[in-house]
């Protein structure tokens, strides 16, 4: 018997039927083959019955292994629900197929590195006590957490930062999705104030904060707001409390925030925002001290990476209460916008509860700054009305120097001015003039440079100078 022959024509056949070839046809094949005297009777029938043989049973799948306590719900060991999910790359996540719930996973990475060239009198006005470094390497912010939606309405979040080789706490809230468009989170989350604070670091246009944003922030507190989710407008309003770590010595102090703005012009070319805020802080009190805890209204010079404390270098000392009000002015058309916020904070002291060395039993602090850029790829700024802030920038063309792609360029430009010269001892106030010019780079909505030159003239009591500052970051997101 020819087995190289036979082989052959038994995978033929096998082919075939394999490809759905019908009964006929494998017949007149068997009988050509039989004719020309390739094949006998007896081998054509040997492969007729190979080819049509039953193909072996696939072995059956395992069962699940039973873990002790899924049948009573123990939730190391509870078993895992079907929900038909997607995911999405590379801003890592998963829906359930009815998209009533989702996970997602985010994050930033903030690396800076800044150079200076300071007056003579620089140190003397920050009042540093030991010479500036020259240049400074850090990263300025390393965040880590997750976000996501449960059964339709409720909406939560975890996250941290692990810059400086410590863990803070970010945003930490759950809040509940209402059907006429709002929603009203309990946790520890920003107060709402200010634009330029509302919006994320991830989103800012230069590497910092302008100086009164800086200086005068509020901060995240826990407590409990409601917010809109509207089209073309924005209100939130809060009740907060003091700090998240507990100490019995201390009576906390607590907060209402308010905040608003509306889009009276929103169209795909253009927008125009108008807003304003007010915060009234109780102050915390120290009860074994016998004084109210001190009160820091800081700002430096543009850049952490050199760490120049140039408003605020000194707390304010027996602060009773204060209050923030800010007014809010941005618009946009095309390639091109602005911004602006002015930023006022009243303080009342009670010179017995405190450090208080001036005869004045309040102090006014108050700064603005203006800031405007252009696109030179053409893209426009991602304004949200709803939020009353910016979100994320995709550039037209992400960088791919193979397709001759160089992804987005921005310029802008930035005036801000911070005075806090009041203060409750005498020479301790400061004042902080802030010119900005910058060039953003972005690769990919994901991966962003910016290229800060900041010059800056510093104010203290006798003395008065100024500086230059030149700074990058390098960021990514997702």
């Amino acid at each position: 018997m020819n087995y190289p022959k036979l082989g052959a024509v038994t995978g033929m056949a096998l082919l075939l039927v394999s490809a759905g070839a019908v009964a006929s046809e494998t017949d007149r094949l068997m009988e050509l083959l039989i004719d020309k005297g390739i094949l006998s009777a007896e081998e054509a029938e040997m492969i007729r019955s190979e080819a049509e043989a039953e193909p072996e049973a696939e072995p059956a799948p395992r069962e699940k292994v039973k873990l002790i306590g899924a049948d009573l719900g123990y939730e190391p060991t509870a078993p895992m629900r079907d929900d038909g999910l997607t995911g999405q790359v590379p801003r890592i996540g998963l829906e359930s197929a009815d998209g009533s719930s989702r996970f997602r996973l985010r994050g930033r990475a903030q690396l800076d590195a800044a150079w200076q060239d300071f007056g003579d009198d620089m140190e003397n006005v920050a009042r540093q006590g030991h010479p500036f470094p020259d240049y400074g390497v850090i990263l300025r912010r390393v965040r880590l957490g997750a976000l996501g939606i449960m059964n339709e309405k409720w909406e939560w979040q975890i996250e941290a930062d692990y810059a400086e080789n410590e863990i803070d706490l970010a945003n930490t809230y759950m809040a509940y999705l209402m059907d006429h468009g709002a929603r009203l989170a309990v946790g520890y989350f920003k107060e709402p104030f200010g634009m330029e604070y509302a919006t994320s670091s991830r989103y800012i246009t230069f590497i910092e904060r302008s100086a009164p944003s800086d200086a005068y922030k509020v901060n995240r507190e826990p407590g409990i707001m409601y917010e809109t989710i509207q089209p073309n407008f924005y209100v939130g309003a809060g009740l907060f409390g003091h700090d998240i770590e507990f100490d019995r010595e201390i009576r906390e102090g607590w907060a209402v925030s308010l905040r608003g703005s509306f889009a009276p012009v929103l169209t795909d070319e253009s927008f125009v925002h108008l807003g304003a805020g007010i915060n009234h802080r109780r102050n915390a009190f120290n009860r074994d001290e016998g004084e109210y805890e001190s009160v820091r209204l800081r700002a430096r010079e543009g850049t952490r990476a050199i760490d120049a404390r140039l408003v605020g270098r000194d707390d304010i000392e027996g602060v009773e209460d204060f209050t923030r009000t800010n007014l809010e002015f941005a618009a946009g058309h095309q390639s091109w916008w602005m911004q602006g916020e002015y930023y006022r904070v009243d303080l009342d002291l009670d010179p017995e509860r405190g450090d208080v060395r001036v005869d004045d039993t309040s102090l006014t602090l108050d700064g603005w700054y203006l800031q405007t850029g252009y696109f030179l790829t053409g893209e426009r700024k991602n304004y949200r009305a709803f939020s009353g802030d910016f979100g994320l920038q995709r550039p037209y063309r992400s960088f791919s120097p193979r397709n001759g792609d160089w992804g987005a360029f921005e310029v802008a430009f930035r005036y801000g001015m911070a005075d806090s010269l009041e203060h409750s001892r005498p020479g301790r106030g400061q004042k902080l003039e802030r010119y900005t010019a910058g060039l953003n780079w972005y690769l990919t909505p994901e991966a962003l440079m910016k290229f800060n030159v900041i010059y800056l003239e510093g104010e203290r009591d006798i003395y008065k100078d100024d500086g230059w500052v030149y700074g990058a970051r390098f960021q990514f997101i997702f």
